[in-house]
């Protein structure tokens, strides 16, 4: 499939290669997309808009951004509006320095239009600027971008600096709730989870089980503070996240995952001030 309109977010028209890029407004629509349903701590994001930036194979998009907890970049989504062949897109993670903090691949198909969703693991510290860099890897793939630029934001194309945002997001997970959330992977610390978790067990239930599209967690006691509900496949991907704020007994909590899952064996876990519990949950 061949890329019939090409359009970037540029002021003015830029030459970059033997082709021209000149700023125009696509007819595509508004609407969010997934970054309505983060399951992260804090988000910075731009949302969806009308603007477009075609990527060629090779060329390199650079957009700052400014983290809002200190903690981890766990996922980077892109809103890809539409690819011409076969290729990667790849997604770096730098300080303002340049130095390289954490890199991801993903893999786009011939007419992929949707979020792309890159995961890694990069450490930020709350406030500070840093780039977010995608490279284009033997595909040709359209953007989804604004025209009018967030306060501090800088984009770049291939060094030239243009007018406007990419549509992305950018999620952070503080550093205490990923310590809470992996401490079942730290032989050292597990222990003292599972036995503070023992202590959550008769605190709710879930239910249906097994479930269609969505479940329900209902809270049997009290619990203050912050409860986190993370849904989670079997190799630890966090596939949704709820927070409440001082349950009170009785309060549900519905599960609705944005994306589609498939059939087969999920993790629930609640956790509360440093004390977490795990189940499993089927679905159809």
């Amino acid at each position: 499939m061949k890329l019939k309109q090409f359009f970037t977010l540029a002021a003015a028209t830029l030459f970059f290669g033997a082709s021209a890029a000149i700023a125009q407004t696509a007819s595509f629509s508004s609407t969010a997309g997934p970054f309505d349903n983060l399951f992260h701590d804090c988000v910075t994001k731009t949302e969806s808009g009308s603007q477009v930036l075609l990527l060629n194979n090779t060329d390199v998009v650079t957009q700052t951004f400014t983290a809002c907890t200190e903690g981890d970049v766990s996922k980077v989504y892109v809103m890809i509006k539409q690819t011409s062949g076969d290729g990667q897109l790849q997604f770096y993670v730098e300080d303002s320095r340049g130095e390289l903090l954490g890199k991801s691949t993903v893999v786009v198909k011939d007419g992929f239009s949707g979020a792309a969703i890159a995961k890694l693991n990069a450490k930020v510290e709350n406030g500070m600027r840093y780039n977010l860099k995608l490279i284009a890897s033997n595909v040709d793939l359209i953007i989804e971008g604004r025209y009018t630029a967030e306060p501090g934001t800088d984009l770049h194309l291939n060094g030239w600096k243009l007018d406007g945002t990419i549509s992305t997001a950018v999620g952070f997970k503080h550093i205490n709730e990923i310590d809470a959330i992996q401490a079942d992977r730290n032989n050292s610390y597990s222990d003292q989870i599972d036995m503070r978790g023992t202590e959550l067990a008769s605190t709710f239930s879930t239910y249906p089980n097994p479930f269609s599209n969505d479940f329900t967690v209902e809270f049997e006691k009290d619990l203050k503070g912050q409860t986190v509900v993370v849904l989670l496949d079997l190799t630890g991907n966090v596939i949704h996240r709820e927070v409440r704020t001082n349950v009170r007994s009785g309060d549900r909590v519905n599960i609705n995952p944005r994306y589609f899952l498939n059939p087969g064996a999920y993790a629930v876990r609640v956790i509360n001030e440093q004390r977490m519990f795990n189940t499993t949950i089927m679905k159809h």
